[in-house]
């Protein structure tokens, strides 16, 4: 496997796991799924992107994808 489809895919776990850690819920009538930290939350978004973004890219690049 391709280091730099390593380095994504840690960056995309990374992204994930901070989205993960950053989730709130509150129990009611209705359940709610919120963030602690919105900042935070913006990060977790751009890192899951950017992540996705380098595996794709250099996968479509090798001539993996299509």
């Amino acid at each position: 496997m391709d280091t730099v489809i390593i380095i994504g895919g840690i960056i995309f776990a990374i992204g994930v796991l901070i989205a993960i850690g950053n989730s709130r819920i509150s129990y009611g009538f209705f359940t709610h799924y919120g963030v602690a930290n919105q900042g935070l939350a913006w990060i977790s978004v751009l890192l899951i992107v950017i992540g996705l973004a380098i595996v794709i890219g250099k996968a479509y690049l090798n001539g993996q994808i299509g």
